[in-house]
């Protein structure tokens, strides 16, 4: 209404005029000309016109303040609860709190106030009143309190929604279950077993279905143990033990393999057979990460000797003459020494 103050004045003057020259001309026996009353009747018309005109774009402009005020507002609104999230979420991100990190989410909170209701003020207090030392708690597997953390988000996320939409927004979200993310996380945990020859480590094998390998750049390999795969290495092994009798009665094998769990599920570590002499591990062999064959040295350094697939064990033979000899090599150094 503001807007067209200036309008209406004028308006309201020449219906003023208007209305007069009618009052005058019927108190005084219609002593106007006709052309002129005619004129006025046609300007009292317009004036009607254009005001009903300017009520309906006084309405219109309200309208349309109203709109984009509402519009700034809720940008407004979307940043500050977006960067009050964002606080919380880089504060607990290091699973500690310091005095700056407090600092921040005072901070945050107070500009945030402005823009909420008092009840949903206090909803946000005690969300972040249930922020304490438990919140840092890792369990045995290094796993965070996933539980208190998504409480913590739903409730406020709860007060945002209902902040933005109203009404809309009347049912809360509930809390989501999160137990797949701490399957995801769940750390191997790994312990050794030493069968006492090798029909025992066989024996061993049968308790597990896959092998699992973490290699040293973090990716985690899993595959089949399948009756080829036992069958190859208890081929290997024949073959070795033929090839440390021929050079030495005093080589000894040891048999390693270690037990994985991780979610519940049991899985096998690479089955090594290692070979010792005199109490000096010089060798070993066994299955590798990539499901091959493998036959390698320790001494004077950790080197491949052989390696195959476990499908060409017809093979085998022709790999004799280059063990042998680098393994015999290896206990004539350790006799000598």
């Amino acid at each position: 209404m503001k807007k067209y103050r200036s309008y209406w004045f004028y308006l309201l003057l020449v219906l003023s005029i208007s209305l007069t020259i009618i009052v005058i001309n019927n108190s005084n026996s219609h002593v106007i000309p006709p052309i002129i009353q005619d004129i006025n009747s046609g300007v009292i018309g317009a004036i009607l016109t254009t005001i009903i005109t300017l009520l309906l774009l006084s309405n219109q402009t309200e309208s349309q303040e109203n709109l984009t005020k509402s519009s700034v507002v809720y940008e407004e609104k979307l940043k500050i609860f977006n960067h009050f999230i964002d606080t919380i979420g880089s504060c607990l991100e290091d699973g500690k709190f310091t005095a700056q990190e407090t600092t921040k989410i005072i901070h945050s909170f107070s500009i945030l106030r402005i823009h909420i209701s008092v009840e949903n003020s206090r909803k946000l207090e005690r969300a972040i009143s249930s922020i304490d030392n438990s919140f840092f708690f890792f369990d045995e597997n290094n796993i965070p309190n996933l539980d208190k953390i998504v409480a913590l988000y739903t409730e406020i996320t709860n007060v945002f929604r209902h902040e933005l939409y109203g009404e809309g927004a009347n049912i809360p979200l509930e809390i989501y279950d999160l137990n797949n993310l701490k399957n995801v996380l769940y750390r191997k945990r790994t312990s050794p077993i030493h069968p006492k020859d090798f029909p025992d480590l066989l024996d061993k094998l049968q308790q597990f279905s896959k092998v699992l390998h973490t290699t040293k750049t973090g990716i985690t390999i899993v595959y089949d143990i399948n009756e080829e795969l036992k069958q190859a290495l208890s081929l290997l092994h024949e073959f070795m033990v033929q090839i440390a009798s021929e050079i030495d009665e005093e080589i000894l094998f040891n048999y390693e393999i270690k037990k994985h769990i991780i979610n519940n599920e049991n899985f096998s570590g690479i089955p090594w057979i290692k070979l010792y002499f005199r109490g000096m591990y010089f060798a070993h062999f066994g299955i590798t990460e990539t499901k091959r064959l493998w036959v390698g040295k320790n001494i004077p350094e950790v080197k491949q000797i052989a390696s195959f697939e476990i499908f060409e064990m017809d093979k085998l033979a022709d790999f004799r003459y280059q063990i042998n000899k680098e393994l015999e090599q290896i206990i004539l150094s350790l006799k000598s020494s």
